[in-house]
């Protein structure tokens, strides 16, 4: 089952209820098979999965967690861990 990203939400040192509000909105406007991804990359990583939990104590049982990933990437010469949680209502 191959969903299509609506909209990637990248946390970093914004704050925790800003991301989760971006992320519901970009939820409002998507079709049955879009989902979004929230990421977070290295230090980050726990800041993304407390928005994940915002917007689940804030949607309730409407948001559906879709798939987890984590991994690591390169980003210039550094190599950082990730977190990409994707949701859809």
């Amino acid at each position: 089952m191959g969903e299509k990203v609506g909209d990637i939400v990248i946390v970093s040192t914004g704050d925790t209820s800003e991301y989760a509000l971006r992320a519901i909105v970009s939820l409002r406007g998507l079709s049955e098979d879009e989902v979004i991804v929230i990421k977070g990359r290295g230090d980050f990583i726990e800041k993304a999965i407390d928005v994940y939990n915002e917007m689940k104590s804030r949607m309730g049982d409407t948001l559906k967690l879709v798939k987890v990933n984590i991994g690591s990437e390169r980003v210039g010469r550094r190599i950082f861990p990730y977190i990409e949680i994707k949701v859809k209502i």
